[in-house]
């Protein structure tokens, strides 16, 4: 599909979307359409749709490398993990990548008061994965992410991570397990 196209079919989606809340902010519309296109499990059923339409397909490839395996899996590298607010606090003595655990959809980025500069991913399989505390940001809201894209940099210290399944927050004892991959 022509990019041309594919823009086309994104303004008008967005449009159609904008229209429906509208219409049921006046009342034309009797049936809720908003809960529909707001929550988190709908961008990615979306998201699948959409690229179903446009044939973008997931590379299904695996990629094996050798190397420093904290290089590879900075969330196995930490100094110290401690339990805050419904995540946790990692400090490292580097500043670090933070890359995308799988497929999935930049659904925040920008400052909250909880974990200062902060990047939020729903993953195709449903977890939501928080980091705060971050120092840059590679990725914009609604951005799609492929699995080693790189999120955001760690600042040099530390870094909040928090991760929700099933709108639950996992709680800070299974996050070592979790970013370590046996979690999941």
């Amino acid at each position: 599909m022509k990019w041309r196209t594919k823009w086309f079919l994104a303004l008008l989606l967005t449009v159609g979307v904008f229209s429906a809340a509208k219409m049921e902010n006046l009342g034309v519309i009797q049936k809720p359409v908003t809960p529909y296109v707001t929550s988190g499990k709908d961008f990615v059923a979306i998201k699948k749709w959409i690229a179903s339409m446009i044939g973008d397909s997931d590379d299904d490839t695996i990629a094996v490398m050798a190397g420093d395996p904290h290089r590879d899996d900075p969330f196995s590298g930490y100094d110290s993990m401690q339990p805050f607010q419904d995540g946790v606090i990692a400090s490292y003595s580097q500043s670090l990548p933070i890359e995308a655990q799988g497929n999935g959809l930049v659904v925040f980025t920008g400052f909250t008061r909880q974990s200062g500069k902060t990047i939020t991913v729903l993953y195709d399989d449903g977890d939501e994965v928080t980091y705060g505390f971050v120092e840059t940001f590679s990725k914009l809201p609604y951005t799609t992410v492929k699995r080693g894209d790189t999120l955001a940099m760690m600042g040099e210290g530390t870094v909040y991570l928090m991760v929700k399944r099933d709108g639950v927050p996992l709680d800070a004892s299974l996050l070592p397990t979790y970013f370590s991959g046996v979690g999941k």
